[in-house]
């Protein structure tokens, strides 16, 4: 089984690399982020004529998190307790649960969407805490909009008051880690400089190694067990017009 996670950043401008990503690729699940979409607007006949069945909510220009799946799941949750309809989706397969969530980016640490990125984490926390068996099979993937260690930036010191990178956000999603979750990409590179970001504004980003790590998959560990292996492919943000983001893959034997 295939599971990957891609932050599109804005599904209609990207169908020319996810459609030919999936035929190539042929995950069982994608879970994307920022769409940027509203519902009735989302190009769900692309991935049909592509043999995916997908699921999604979004709204226009901003944030939405989607599914697309080979089958059909035995049950669709939109949305955190009622909120945060455009930020978590989360489709049951048999055993197995897979969610897609869209952290918040936060801006600047003095700002208040700082703060709501912050609260978001917290209650994110509570809510995977309350929903997520530990002992079955669960994955949380998508853009968690934080670089939890400093491996996973490619300057530390420099961008410590960065919100994707400051301490109060990499603590607060380490809380979500110790509920138990295994991040997948660690598990399989320890020591490696593995990026899933890199900036359109930064001039030659990829050649210079300028990228960030705050795409991740998250598993509890019984599906931890079934897992071989889980990395980042480049191929996507190479082509033109890309997202700035790169797809995590992980495969599991189950």
């Amino acid at each position: 089984m295939i599971i990957a996670t891609f932050n599109v950043n804005s599904i209609r401008a990207r169908l020319h690399v996810v459609i030919p990503w999936l035929k190539e690729n042929k995950p069982d699940v994608l879970c994307m982020q920022e769409t940027k979409v509203d519902n009735r607007n989302f190009p769900e006949n692309e991935f049909s004529r592509a043999g995916y069945q997908v699921y999604f909510s979004g709204i226009k220009g901003r944030n939405g998190v989607a599914i697309a799946a080979k089958t059909e799941p035995d049950e669709i949750v939109i949305g955190m307790d009622g909120n945060e309809m455009d930020r978590i989706i989360s489709a049951r397969f048999g055993k197995i649960s897979v969610m897609s969530v869209y952290i918040p980016q936060g801006q600047s640490i003095d700002s208040e969407k700082y703060r709501y990125k912050l609260d978001f984490l917290k209650r994110f926390r509570e809510y995977l805490n309350r929903v997520v068996d530990f002992k079955g099979l669960w994955a949380v993937c998508g853009d968690m909009n934080v670089a939890p260690e400093n491996i996973d930036v490619h300057s530390p010191d420099r961008l410590r008051n960065h919100v994707c990178f400051h301490i109060d956000a990499r603590n607060a999603y380490r809380k979500i880690l110790e509920l138990g979750f295994i991040d997948l990409l660690r598990r399989f590179h320890p020591d490696e400089r593995v990026y899933s970001f890199y900036d359109y504004r930064v001039k030659n980003a990829i050649e210079r190694g300028l990228g960030w790590r705050v795409d991740a998959i998250l598993v509890t560990p019984k599906l931890a067990e079934k897992a071989v292996k889980c990395y980042a492919d480049m191929k996507p943000r190479l082509m033109e017009k890309p997202s700035d983001h790169l797809p995590l893959i992980a495969e599991f034997v189950i």
